[in-house]
């Protein structure tokens, strides 16, 4: 009875040591998580795309459509000033209203974000890509990932300012070239 006790204790140690393993999501230095999702415009955006280039990325994960805004407008200068820099939005939509069809939602998106054709705005439909970027509900990501495809900065968006925290990092990856 014993060893069936201790089998049994070593089991659910196992499995819970593995899904907080697995719910971790992208912690700096992992490898940034393979995708492939569109913008309300129909638009594809691969991992592929991301290749070679330093990506800001602003991971929403049901906030307010506002405040993904808000983020992507204090940060939109950054890939400006530096041309080795680019970025994006993924929108996490796996808890959306059931019964709004998704052409109402992508022209709701495109209609209250005005940095949407600098920036495009990703659909993960399923929450799969924002789940596996360790994106937490009710929670505005930001992400930097290197030209190899390492998350090298995690930070959540929640104060004025992020700007001057990113930029240096930005600088740094790039060599200091603009």
């Amino acid at each position: 009875m014993k060893n069936k006790q201790r089998w049994g204790f070593i089991a659910v140690t196992i499995w819970c040591l593995l899904n907080s393993f697995i719910a971790s999501g992208a912690e700096t230095g992992n490898r940034f998580a393979d995708f492939s999702l569109e913008d309300p415009r129909e638009k594809k955006y691969s991992q592929s795309d991301m290749e070679g280039k330093i990506t800001l990325v602003v991971l929403q994960s049901r906030t307010t459509l506002q405040t993904a805004v808000d983020c992507k407008t204090e940060l939109k200068s950054l890939p400006q000033d530096n041309q080795k820099v680019q970025m994006i939005a993924i929108m996490d939509l796996r808890k959306r209203p059931p019964f709004v069809p998704k052409s109402v939602l992508k022209g709701k998106i495109s209609g209250q974000d005005p940095t949407s054709k600098e920036i495009p705005f990703l659909l993960d439909w399923d929450g799969a890509v924002t789940k596996a970027l360790g994106g937490e509900d009710s929670k505005c990501m930001v992400l930097i990932v290197d030209p190899a495809l390492k998350v090298v900065y995690k930070q959540e968006y929640k104060q004025t300012g992020i700007d001057s925290e990113i930029k240096p990092l930005l600088d740094e990856l790039s060599g200091g070239q603009k």
